[in-house]
């Protein structure tokens, strides 16, 4: 985003020079220069509008290759989309088939796969972990929603009003943090770098992975990684093309549609899954 940002201020100056005196339009261009990078107001509509709908994840994964098993813990951010406790969260941290991210020449066993049990989701303002169970998963969209047990009453995401994502745009990915560091909001920015149909249509992107907003706290897009095609991007030899090197987003508007899909479904609830250690040693990254 910084990068754009003396062009964009180079096109507002002109602007600015065709319609006010000389020493105003100084002024105006100067004033302009410093608001453009100060987003102290973006951060604090997301904070107070949608923060409280951002949750940790925790969750065991299993590793399964050549009949062999490996457990792990992970975590991974949510958003509570409903207020029964229904949270959305990327496909990848309910299974993953190991297959498809092995680099060209390289071999791995057939049916080797991550599959996740055990979800703790905390929910704002506790330090309790609560169990949570999946509900469905869309491995198009690459989307998953889980449900908290006995949950009411939650602050969630409203997919009322939408902004609609386009090329060029800026958007802001909504995270918390892990105990570490106090499991505080974070705002990153991020822009909508172009969009392809090949080899399918979606929105190409530079920024974080999650629930994406634009500068008023509307809903714009779900960007996630595409693991598959970063891998097979660093197999190619050492010219360092970066190109493809990139993240997409799926738009709200299918997002929502999706989530209203989910949100009458049952949760398949499995009380002898892993549990997760609810001690703060437990605490990993994404």
């Amino acid at each position: 985003m910084n990068r754009s940002t003396p062009s964009r201020l180079a096109a507002l100056g002109v602007a600015i020079a065709l319609v006010l005196p000389p020493a105003q339009a100084a002024d105006a261009g100067a004033s302009a220069a410093r608001d453009s990078n100060d987003f102290t107001a973006t951060y604090r509509t997301l904070v107070d509008r949608q923060a409280d709908a951002i949750v940790p994840v925790r969750y065991v994964i299993t590793l399964s290759a050549g009949g062999q098993e490996q457990r792990n813990e992970d975590r991974t951010q949510g958003v509570i989309v409903g207020a029964d406790g229904l949270v959305l969260v990327p496909a990848r941290a309910v299974s993953l088939d190991l297959t498809a991210l092995a680099r060209p020449g390289q071999g791995m066993p057939a049916g080797a796969e991550a599959t996740s049990s055990g979800f703790r989701v905390r929910l704002p303002g506790s330090d309790e972990w609560r169990e949570a169970d999946l509900v469905t998963r869309d491995t198009e969209l690459g989307l998953a929603w889980l449900r908290v047990r006995d949950a009411r009453g939650l602050p969630y995401i409203r997919f009322e009003e939408l902004a609609e994502p386009a090329p060029g745009r800026v958007f802001y990915t909504l995270l918390r943090t892990s105990d570490e560091w106090g499991a505080v909001p974070l705002v990153r920015p991020g822009m909508i770098l172009g969009e392809t149909r090949v080899p399918r249509s979606t929105l190409l992107v530079d920024g974080m992975p999650g629930l994406a907003f634009d500068a008023a706290g509307r809903p714009m897009g779900y960007v996630d990684i595409d693991l598959a095609a970063m891998t097979r991007s660093q197999g190619r030899g050492l010219g360092l093309d970066m190109a493809d090197m990139v993240m997409h987003m799926l738009p709200a508007r299918r997002v929502a549609a999706a989530t209203r899909l989910a949100a009458p479904l049952p949760a398949v609830r499995r009380d002898d899954e892993a549990t997760v250690d609810p001690s703060p040693d437990a605490e990993s990254g994404d």
